[in-house]
């Protein structure tokens, strides 16, 4: 049975650059296996959330 870990990564965006920032960092965690959820904007910024398969087998699954 596939398991699953889960992140939840928030970011201040007010100026262009902060979009840079954000894709890059968004970028370094799919490059480690991470999928962006969703993603929620708030009043300063966003809030993505992200999953990926672990890599730990589930107890009695085996």
């Amino acid at each position: 049975m596939k398991t699953f870990e889960y992140d939840i990564l928030s970011f201040q965006v007010k100026k262009q650059k902060d979009y840079d920032a954000m894709r890059s960092a968004l970028n370094a965690r799919g490059a480690e296996g991470w999928e962006v959820i969703t993603a929620e904007a708030g009043d300063y910024g966003y809030t993505t959330f992200l999953k990926r398969e672990s890599l730990r087998k589930k107890a009695g699954s085996e």
